[in-house]
Order: structure tokens, then C-alpha cells, then sequence
């Protein structure tokens, strides 16, 4: 079985909403819980959390892109929405949160920065949008496909 460009853009929204809920809004604060695990380690291990989280998520975004061609502009609207997210968190909150982590590791004390709240806000506006883009892709792809089978009957 082959998918086509709608079903790989479902599959490639719905999987980069996983990676996003499960690695970001889940795993990341939970490690901030564990009583043995000191705040600079846990930044570390954040760190490259993001780091690879951030593979997953460009490869995503990339097939994302690909499918595109295949769906309606207010879906690829949706879909942009979510890419530009990405490139805000990855290019200009994450390297601004980089050298307070850096200080942290280093032991110094910081002051209190809104700047994980920015990031959590637009992960949870991301994942929304990814996932509200893979139902409008399904719910097209299905009622194209009903309304053939009705053809058909």
C-alpha cells in the first residue's frame, strides 16, 4: 500500500503533534519533578531533548511542505501557521532561553523570564493548529471519498 500526498500530510501533522505534546509539553516539564535530578542536569538533558525533538520536528515540517500542492489554501494556511511557530521557537525564543540555561548549568543565579511561557503558549498554538490542519485534511479526504463511494452505489 502507497499513501498518497493527503495521507502522508495527515500522517507527517498528526506524528510531528505527538512528538510535540509528548516530548515538549509532557517529558520536559516532567523531568523538572524528579527530586534526584538537579536543575542543571535537567537543563542538559533539555537541551538535547530539544535538540533532537527539533530533527523530528524539520523532518516533519519538510513533508509537510511536499504535500502541500495536494490540499486547499486554507489548509495550507493551517499548515504554515504551524511552520511559522516552529521557526519562532526554534530561531528566536530558544536561542534567547540558550544562555540562561548556559548560566544555570554554570550555577549562577537568574532572574524569573517569561520567555517559557512564550515558548509553551506557542507550542500549544502549534500542536492545535497541526492538529485541526490533519482533521480538515481528513474530514476533504473523506468526504470526497463518500461522495464517490455514493457515485459508485
Amino acid at each position: 500500500m502507497s499513501l498518497n500526498s493527503k495521507q502522508l500530510l495527515i500522517l507527517a501533522l498528526l506524528i510531528w503533534a505527538g512528538a510535540a505534546i509528548g516530548a515538549n509539553l509532557v517529558a520536559t516539564p516532567a523531568k523538572f519533578l524528579v527530586a534526584d535530578l538537579t536543575r542543571p542536569v535537567a537543563l542538559q538533558v533539555g537541551r538535547m531533548q530539544f535538540l533532537w525533538v527539533g530533527y523530528v520536528e524539520y523532518t516533519l515540517a519538510a513533508v509537510a511542505l511536499l504535500t502541500l500542492p495536494a490540499v486547499s489554501p486554507a489548509i495550507r494556511a493551517g499548515v504554515g501557521f504551524a511552520i511559522v511557530i516552529l521557526i519562532i521557537q526554534r530561531l528566536g525564543v530558544l536561542p534567547q532561553l540558550s544562555p540562561r540555561t548556559d548560566l544555570i548549568v554554570a550555577g549562577q543565579s537568574i532572574e524569573a523570564s517569561q520567555l517559557h511561557i512564550v515558548f509553551i503558549v506557542l507550542e500549544a498554538l502549534k500542536v492545535c493548529m497541526l492538529s485541526i490542519s490533519a482533521v480538515w485534511v481528513l474530514n476533504v479526504t473523506t468526504s470526497r471519498s463518500e461522495k464517490l463511494a455514493h457515485v459508485y452505489d
